[in-house]
């Protein structure tokens, strides 16, 4: 079979959003065109592939944690995570910005998102950090950068459609993720002292061990959450969805009953704004998997795995072709596409060498993140530029000396897969 449609396939796609058509449109734009151009099936099979991409149970968790994350945002549960971070490590040097990556790894234990991260924990920290001396470029390349803890932490909305496109589990990705997450705030704290340091930002007052633990206390509550989503899964006591719903119904309890930062009138914009951002996603899936169907029909994997053979690729080197291709997939689309087109030809041939599905998913996960913090796509970096308003471009120096954080990360579970996997091999080994 000739590769001329794949290579149709790919260029169109890229062609039509250069175009600016918008991404999901350029996808099913390109591939009824392939279809009814280079193949004999009905154009039924465009709508029944789309809605098959689309009808998995672990993806019904999607909507109900972006409700989550939406409940928690809007019932001002950011104030609790600043206030308990603050009083963590408020008192180093350049204490803001260790506060910006603390509660960026709280809040990605509440809503898988990094987008509701920049925009629930920039609009506050970022003026703040601006009024007390802290520059335009580092506070947005920390705000940006930090959000992407978001998509490593679980719950991770990128690895349950990872999960759902390779097969692999979530509760394996789950508990992996833990450890690049810890790592990558980390590394992201150690940059921002040596910014601290040289630059001489303030730190914050310390606070006692009594204010402390009155601090603690009024979050307490905000913290059961991530237990209840990560533990129910890890224990088997329920799925990632039903996860999912435990946790829109606590931030429903804490919100509306406990904190009462949200009456009932207050939840209808809420609810539509989640439905939008659900049903977006929900496209993008359903788009992607009618582009991945093609490329499965025109044997796309059977070209990969010769191109491997003919380069004889190691799984050095095939993790490098890796990183290349989501780096780039990841500059110009958002991870749910990429992740629905590419995985199924990329993981199959990773496994052919030995390689792990939940290895590969770390590797590529982190990649992706990426994309939210670089040019032109930069979701997370547009955003935290515009509430500080400063031009993408001006950032670009700081940005590239924290993305180093997420080098170092990555390099370390390239060459230590044992590193990422001996978490999930104790914890979860039945699904390993």
């Amino acid at each position: 079979m000739s590769p001329l449609p794949i290579l149709i396939l790919i260029v169109g796609m890229i062609l039509l959003m250069l175009l600016g058509l918008p991404l999901a449109f350029s996808i099913l734009a390109i591939s009824t065109a392939v279809l009814v151009g280079f193949t004999d099936l009905p154009f039924w099979q465009i709508v029944q592939r789309f809605f098959a991409g689309i009808d998995s149970f672990v993806l019904t968790a999607i909507p109900f944690f972006l409700l989550a994350g939406n409940l928690m945002n809007s019932g001002k549960i950011t104030d609790k995570l600043i206030d308990l971070s603050s009083a963590a490590v408020g008192h180093i040097r350049g204490g803001l910005a260790h506060i910006n990556v603390l509660v960026s790894l709280l809040f990605g234990h509440l809503s898988g998102s990094a987008v509701a991260d920049t925009s629930g924990i920039g609009t506050i920290l970022i003026p703040a950090m601006i009024r007390k001396g802290y520059t335009k470029s580092f506070t947005v390349a920390v705000t940006a950068t930090s959000s992407v803890l978001g998509q490593i932490i679980p719950p991770s909305l990128i690895m349950i459609i990872y999960s759902a496109t390779a097969g692999a589990s979530v509760q394996a990705l789950f508990v992996a993720g833990m450890v690049p997450g810890l790592m990558l705030a980390l590394t992201m704290m150690v940059v921002s002292l040596g910014y601290a340091i040289k630059f001489h930002y303030p730190k914050e007052a310390k606070c006692t061990f009594r204010e402390f633990l009155i601090t603690f206390r009024k979050a307490a509550l905000v913290l059961v959450m991530p237990l209840i989503i990560i533990g129910g899964v890890l224990t088997g006591v329920c799925t990632a969805t039903e996860s999912a719903v435990l946790a829109v119904v606590y931030s429903l309890i804490i919100t509306i009953f406990v904190d009462k930062t949200l009456t009932p009138k207050d939840l209808l914009p809420i609810f539509v704004k989640s439905a939008k951002g659900a049903a977006t996603s929900l496209f993008c899936i359903g788009a992607a998997s009618v582009f991945g169907y093609l490329l499965a029909y025109f044997r796309t994997n059977e070209y990969v795995m010769q191109l491997m053979t003919d380069l004889n690729l190691s799984k050095a080197g095939f993790m490098l072709f890796t990183i290349i291709l989501f780096f780039v997939l990841g500059a110009f689309m958002d991870a749910t596409p990429a992740i629905c087109i590419f995985v199924p030809i990329v993981v199959p041939a990773g496994l052919a060498l030995g390689l792990h599905p939940v290895h590969l998913g770390m590797i590529i996960c982190l990649v992706l993140s990426f994309g939210l913090v670089t040019p032109p796509y930069g979701l997370c970096l547009l955003l935290a530029c515009q509430i500080a308003k400063i031009e993408p471009q001006k950032t670009f120096r700081d940005l590239f000396v924290m993305l180093g954080a997420v080098v170092i990360t990555l390099l370390i579970i390239i060459f230590f897969p044992d590193f990422i996997l001996a978490l999930p091999r104790l914890v979860v080994p039945k699904y390993m």
